[in-house]
């Protein structure tokens, strides 16, 4: 009995795992803007293996400290595949869309996550959503597309599309994981993620004959990319055990002020009146679904 109580209070930890998923808001921003640094000049499928290849040390580390022997153990190896499936499309899209669109774009369009996951989660995972966070939800669409095309020039193009198929991508990931999480441990889930995308984008490079960059800098910068992923996927992973995804997935809207910030000095991307009454909207949207989710979490 005092193990079913520590296993429900560590499950249900909710200001940890709300802490854990800003924190994995950042660094997907962080890492995003690397790529979008270096994503002229390298393969997208280079950068994607190096991701994957230089998150996994940090990542077994971690998963050998907490579970010893069992490390590499796994109970739902369907659930799994499912997990690195979806997850490696997500970031593949991700990626792939840093190319040829703006970075403050591509973190509005990371916003249409919270949307899919509160279609998805009655569904997949049984989650309780009701009406006013289900519209909450659509308001926050609305802003996000104000940040889309602002002045109706058009943006259904490659780049768009794969933005788009990110986050859908991404909130399968992530329900996926939520109930992943409740048999197997986020790390060692995370490892068989990881070294699932770190063999499959080693075999694209070879396959597809890619060159490798010559520069030193893009080296170090995707070799940083892998490192950060390493935390990323851990907050990632722990989050999602310990906070339900429909309370959790707002959050994510936080990335559009950081990506903002990142475009302006970074990318000098010019921002429009639109943008920002669309951010509005959208961080406005996540508070009142917070605030739900808390109340009912207390009644």
């Amino acid at each position: 009995m005092a193990d079913h109580v520590k296993n429900q209070s560590v499950s249900e930890n909710i200001p940890l795992g709300i802490s854990l998923s800003i924190g994995e808001v950042m660094f997907t921003v962080i890492i995003a803007a690397f790529v979008k640094f270096i994503s002229n000049d390298t393969s997208v499928f280079i950068i994607l293996f190096f991701r994957y290849l230089f998150c996994l040390p940090l990542l077994l580390i971690t998963a050998t400290v907490q579970r010893g022997r069992a490390a590499l153990q796994i109970l739902e190896k369907g659930k799994l595949a499912l997990r690195s499936l979806f997850g490696l499309a997500s970031f593949g899209f991700l990626f792939a869309a840093l190319e040829t669109i703006e970075l403050s774009k591509m973190t509005a369009l990371l916003q249409t996550i919270p949307i899919f996951v509160t279609m998805l989660a009655p569904i997949l995972i049984g989650e309780s959503v009701g009406w006013r966070r289900r519209s909450a939800v659509l308001v926050g669409f609305s802003g996000v597309y104000l940040i889309i095309s602002p002045s109706g020039e058009g943006w259904y193009n490659l780049g768009t599309l794969f933005g788009i198929l990110s986050p859908f991508f991404g909130a399968l990931m992530l329900l996926t994981l939520r109930s992943l999480g409740k048999t197997d441990h986020p790390a060692t889930t995370a490892v068989w993620y990881n070294a699932s995308g770190a063999i499959v984008f080693l075999i694209f490079c070879l396959v597809l004959d890619v060159k490798w960059p010559s520069s030193e800098i893009v080296f170090l910068v995707m070799i940083s990319i892998g490192v950060m992923s390493s935390f990323q996927q851990f907050c990632l992973a722990n989050s999602y055990k310990l906070a339900p995804a429909s309370l959790l997935a707002p959050l994510r809207y936080l990335s559009v002020p950081a990506g903002v910030g990142i475009s302006i000095v970074f990318f000098n991307e010019h921002i429009t009146s639109a943008f920002y009454f669309g951010t509005g909207i959208i961080l406005a949207a996540s508070l009142f679904i917070l605030k739900r989710s808390e109340k009912k979490k207390r009644s």
